[in-house]
């Protein structure tokens, strides 16, 4: 898989990122357990794909009682992976006085995105980081959600259309999460200083090649059509498919009657080359000067901070213990 390299010109040159590395960096989490490895994985069923006749019922079984808007994918699941693994120990740290940050920052996609709602929505959102081994763990206050019933609907709609068109090793747990890490590599065009960022992303299929197809599902009055999206939805899925490293993402058209009937593909390019022109060059610039600030802050080991990100400001204070009780999944 091969990905543009995302970066600016001019006299505001911006961040460069793309995925490097070629580690199989994939973990299941089940509530507080971590097992790494492949045998988790949700492999899709391409014979479903491009049919206008099926008939997907994606409440079937929904409890409306139990919340699923809010998964438990957390950077205690990545530091538990990255403990039992070591996989930080396979890539050398940058040597002192190197362009490259000496701190390599772990997170989980929910931290991106949330950044990106921050800076396209004046979303606002906190984020709580922790210095671990010389590394920097991020995780993002998930409590700060609006929860209603129709968002409810929708997570478990969006979950159960996953376990239609995949299967897997054993029966389907809806609190339990199959993962990939990537790696990825920014580079600041300007000072050209660069650091690596490991970001985890729920996996809810892979195809037969063994990469990432991102799942969705929408109303069917798009049409089919990409350029039909909302343009913050399309953000959505082009954003959570780009931070996997999925070039696929398969959807399925919802009726109303939350019966799904067809089912459809797009390619990432789709949302950068046609109606939607995303980039993320001005995403990872904002990304990369936010985990900068944060390494100045957290000098030492197991140091803890709480970055608030509201409209136009990025406050960063110091945390201690009662902080991680503000949100159950950081």
């Amino acid at each position: 898989m091969s990905y543009a390299q995302y970066g600016g010109s001019g006299r505001n040159p911006g961040v460069e990122a793309r995925i490097v590395g070629n580690l199989q960096l994939e973990y299941t989490s089940f509530e507080d357990s971590v097992t790494p490895g492949t045998t988790e994985r949700p492999l899709l069923m391409e014979n479903m794909l491009r049919q206008k006749m099926v008939s997907i019922d994606v409440m079937e079984g929904y409890n409306p009682i139990i919340s699923e808007s809010v998964n438990q994918h957390s950077i205690y699941h990545l530091y538990e992976y990255e403990s039992q693994t070591q996989f930080l120990d396979k890539i050398p740290r940058p040597l002192i006085g190197d362009t490259e940050f000496r701190t390599r920052f772990l997170c989980c996609r929910y931290v991106i995105c949330s950044i990106d709602d921050w800076m396209t929505r004046r979303k606002p959102a906190e984020l709580l980081a922790i210095r671990k081994n010389g590394d920097i763990y991020i995780g993002a206050n998930k409590s700060l959600e609006e929860i209603s019933s129709s968002t409810n609907e929708a997570a478990y709609g969006g979950l159960n259309f996953g376990t239609k068109v995949t299967h897997r090793a054993t029966p389907f747990e809806p609190r339990k999460h199959h993962s990939v890490v990537k790696q990825w590599y920014l580079e600041n065009r300007k000072t050209h200083r660069s650091m690596s960022i490991f970001i985890s992303s729920v996996a809810r299929a892979f195809d037969s090649r063994g990469e990432v197809v991102e799942l969705k599902t929408v109303g069917s009055k798009v049409q089919g059509k990409i350029q039909n999206l909302p343009g913050p939805k399309a953000r959505n899925w082009w954003l959570r498919a780009l931070l996997s490293g999925a070039t696929r993402i398969v959807y399925g058209l919802r009726m109303d009657d939350m019966i799904v009937n067809e089912i459809l593909e797009a390619h990432i390019d789709e949302f950068t080359h046609g109606h939607f022109k995303f980039s993320a060059t001005r995403l990872f610039t904002e990304v990369y000067k936010i985990f900068e600030k944060i390494d100045k802050k957290l000098s030492n080991e197991g140091d803890m901070c709480l970055i608030s990100l509201q409209r136009y400001e990025v406050d960063i204070t110091f945390a201690n213990e009662d902080d991680l009780n503000k949100s159950p999944f950081w």
